[in-house]
């Protein structure tokens, strides 16, 4: 997955304005702790879709499929079986 992938992805569920400020133009992340308390104050199901897809982007584990399974709803999860099923690249 690109940078830009990510963000498309994130775009399309809305949250990429939520987590901007936590990247660098070149896609680096300017910390995971920042990352962490930046959304701190998110639902619990947009922290766990940040999570996910920032996960897959980085190769950096910060969510379990146990939480992904617990605080998506069915629409959210739907989409995101959607994205991993292309491979989570060029919409």
């Amino acid at each position: 997955m690109s940078f830009d992938d990510m963000k498309a992805i994130l775009n399309d569920f809305g949250l990429w304005e939520k987590v901007s400020p936590c990247y660098e133009p070149d896609g680096s992340i300017k910390g995971y702790d920042f990352l962490e308390g930046f959304i701190g104050k998110y639902s619990s199901s947009e922290k766990t879709f940040i999570k996910a897809i920032i996960s897959i982007y980085h190769g950096k584990p910060l969510v379990s499929f146990w939480e992904i399974y617990r605080d998506l709803d069915e629409e959210n999860t739907r989409k995101l079986i959607q994205y991993w099923s292309r491979g989570f690249g060029g919409q």
